[in-house]
């Protein structure tokens, strides 16, 4: 359909649609004989498309029409249509919606997982050791496979239940506040599917289903997402509820500059919305009326911007003022329609006295979780607390999303919590890869993975084999038990280890030794829950230290190497990857009872903090300081190292080695990436200063300094850094590295 027909075609429909109401209106205001009923207004129906953040768009023309006392009778829509559309559907009213949209945190919404800060420790660990967003699990039938989608959806889950609860039991949506309907795709049958009736929430949460984006639901037998794909526009399942007239609120995004579609993703999301503008054009024709905002300039991931859509939404029913006025009604009769809607509103609060949990949890954690919800049933559901404790429970690793349903039996009020679990595993893989680029060591590539099998053996205990070769070749393997599923944990493990270590004189690489060691640590340790892990154990392992190239090439030190073992760890940071805010301790001891060369027995300390908070304008602060000493000693003078990026990064990896270090860091970053919608990741400018040292001898040495500038950015495989770095002896270098730094 081209752009003239277009315009002649909506113009053909507003000419109908004036003269329909020019007949109708009339018709009503003749006076009526006391015997006649009063006359009926008409039903109005609308029709609202999906289009991500566009969709908010739709909550400015439920205003106007609410300022404008035109009653809205039926609602169909499709995708963030469907959002709106239940919203208004449940009783809300357009100044409700408007304040439930300005508080939804979108990037956690929309996030891949729960937020970092929500993780089980164990999961944070996972998360810092392999900085990636890619999980793989293993089921039977099936073998190796990734998730059905990149977002498991969690946060949009929980997003309807805040307000859809109510309505999990629904004989029919006709019953809602306003007749509502929405639309998913099966996608084993390739065809529509209309919700009517049963779960609001679920229903809402199927027409929300993007593709490769969220998770689709499995519902008897159906497997479905987005109805987008099929019908984005309902004009037509709005007018199978009956209405006088359907008035529809298109979304046409502004058309792509053709390096905008370059690219596989670009091509892939220009293809999708080729198709979905193709099913509207078929049902624009059956509106009555249509709407269409402004939306240049706007994005479909721009969520924080909603004050702006919720104003193109206005604007664009204002500009059709003179055929909506038409449908006004008197305040009086506005009044009775607000009062009928307000008559088939819900509560949102219960005091539970039943508490159904559908989702395979473990006694002791179902138990917290009941104690949680309703310890007292005089006493009404607290919603933040309660999806706190769903999120926290999703966040250990077994369940992709959760939500919540209230419900009335026999008089009795209660909630249903109900748990979806992975569809590719347990057992879980993890993968990372880390590559490498200097000056002084070349392209340097590793490529690594975690695999966990979760409750192996008891509730809430876990076996992890890790295994990476390249910059670093491991392979190591732990078991956590969990006593009696408890607090406190035994964990035995078994590791080989192998990396190489370049040997400085100054700035001048003169050797290169290799490190090997195989052994086993045996600890006993507390979980005091998400944030902290203390654990104490004994170690042994034997040591071979091998001098790979230069004078001393071919010189050997091995042997035992036992050690008692100390670590504290705090996680209270809001990421893995790159903080905005928090902090982050890690203290470690050994008490070292054999190694090889070393005749005494030693200690042996290391400790970081690490200190994130946001500042202005998009600006986040991280700063970091590390330090650790031993005894001094010839086979113990590699015992820590500073050089590499963000580890003073003007010096080579292991630059400066020692039996005693000192460090501190601050690193500058700014977003400068749309800050919109992160489910793909961040990228900054970094600015960031070092100093520190790391020596053996008696004295303290005064500190080097570095300065780094360049990009970072939050990838899928990881932290990517391109920049430059200074030091404060001239030494100027290029650098890059994908993995982890803070």
């Amino acid at each position: 359909m081209g752009k003239e027909e277009f315009t002649l075609s909506s113009r053909i429909r507003s000419a109908t649609f004036l003269l329909g109401t020019l007949l109708l209106v009339p018709l009503q205001a003749r006076p009526q004989d006391a015997a006649q009923p009063p006359p009926r207004r008409p039903r109005i129906g609308l029709a609202l498309a999906g289009g991500s953040a566009y969709g908010l768009a739709h909550v400015g023309v439920l205003k106007w029409l609410h300022e404008h006392r035109i009653p809205v009778d039926a609602v169909a829509g499709t995708s963030m249509g469907g959002l709106v559309g239940g919203l208004f559907a449940t009783g809300h009213s357009p100044s409700q919606i408007e304040d439930f949209v300005s508080a939804i945190d979108w990037n956690q919404a929309l996030q891949s997982s729960p937020p970092f800060a929500q993780l089980s420790f164990r999961r944070k660990e996972d998360q810092r050791a392999y900085p990636g967003t890619i999980e793989l699990g293993y089921r039977r039938g099936r073998g190796l496979s990734f998730p059905s989608a990149f977002s498991s959806g969690h946060g949009v889950s929980l997003l309807v239940s805040r307000f859809a609860a109510p309505y999990g039991d629904m004989d029919s949506f006709s019953d809602l506040p306003a007749d509502f309907r929405c639309v998913s795709v099966d996608l084993v049958k390739a065809k529509t599917i209309v919700f009517s009736k049963g779960s609001l929430p679920q229903a809402l949460r199927a027409t929300m289903s993007i593709p490769g984006v969220f998770a689709p639901i499995e519902q008897d037998g159906m497997l479905l997402v987005d109805g987008g794909l099929l019908n984005n526009l309902p004009v037509d399942v709005a007018r199978q509820m009956n209405p006088d007239l359907v008035i529809a609120v298109a979304l046409d995004p502004p058309t792509p500059d053709i390096n905008q579609i370059k690219g596989i993703f670009g091509v892939a999301r220009r293809t999708l919305s080729v198709m979905i503008a193709d099913n509207e054009r078929r049902n624009l024709g059956l509106a009555d009326l249509v709407i269409m905002p402004d939306l240049k300039g706007l994005t479909a991931g721009d969520f924080p911007n909603y004050v702006e859509f919720i104003r193109r939404g206005y604007q664009a029913a204002e500009a059709k003022r003179l055929l909506l006025e038409k449908l006004s009604v008197s305040p009086a009769e506005y009044a009775r329609y607000l009062d009928s809607r307000d008559a088939r509103r819900r509560t949102e609060q219960i005091r539970p006295l039943d508490v159904v949990i559908e989702g395979k949890l473990a006694p002791l954690r179902r138990l917290a979780l009941l104690k949680e919800v309703a310890a007292d049933p005089t006493q009404s559901v607290d919603r933040f607390k309660l999806e706190e404790e769903l999120t926290k429970i999703v966040g250990a690793g077994r369940f992709d999303s959760a939500s919540y349903t209230l419900f009335s039996r026999d008089g009795h009020e209660g909630i249903k919590l109900a748990f979806r679990e992975k569809d590719h595993g347990p057992p879980f893989v993890k993968p990372s890869f880390l590559l490498m680029a200097s000056p002084d060591e070349g392209l340097r590539f590793g490529a690594g993975a975690r695999v966990t099998f979760l409750d192996a053996g008891g509730p809430a205990s876990e076996w992890r084999t890790d295994l990476s070769i390249g910059v670093y070749n491991r392979l190591g393997t732990e078991y956590y038990y969990r006593l009696k599923g408890g607090k406190w944990f035994l964990a035995p493990s078994l590791g080989y280890e192998e990396s190489e270590q370049p040997l400085y004189q100054d700035s001048r690489r003169v050797s290169e030794f290799t490190n090997r060691r195989i052994g086993g640590a045996f600890d006993l340790g507390y979980a005091f829950g998400r944030f902290q892990e203390l654990r104490m154990g004994w170690t042994l392992s034997r040591e071979r230290i091998l001098v790979a190239s230069g004078p001393a090439f071919g010189s050997t030190v091995k042997g035992r190497a036992s050690t008692i073992r100390f670590k504290y760890s705090y996680e209270g940071q809001d990421a893995p990857n790159v903080p905005t805010h928090g902090l982050r301790i890690n203290l470690q001891g050994h008490y070292g009872l054999d190694w090889p060369g070393v005749k005494e027995k030693f200690g042996l300390a290391d400790a970081l903090v690490s200190y994130a908070r946001p500042l202005p304008n998009r600006f986040i602060l991280i700063g970091q300081s590390r330090g650790g000493f031993t005894r001094d000693h010839a086979n113990l003078s590699n015992s820590f190292e500073l050089g590499g990026p963000l580890r003073m990064s003007s010096l080579a990896r292991s630059q400066s080695l020692g039996s005693r270090y000192y460090y501190g860091g601050a690193s500058l970053l700014r977003g400068v990436s749309n800050p919109s919608l992160s489910i793909f990741g961040r990228f900054y400018a970094l600015l960031a200063y070092e100093a520190g040292a790391a020596w053996s001898a008696t004295h303290v040495p005064l500190p080097r300094h570095s300065a780094t500038a360049g990009l970072m950015g939050e990838t899928q495989f990881g932290v990517v850094l391109f920049g430059v770095a200074y030091g404060d002896r001239g030494e100027g270098k290029v650098i890059f590295r994908l993995g982890r730094f803070f």
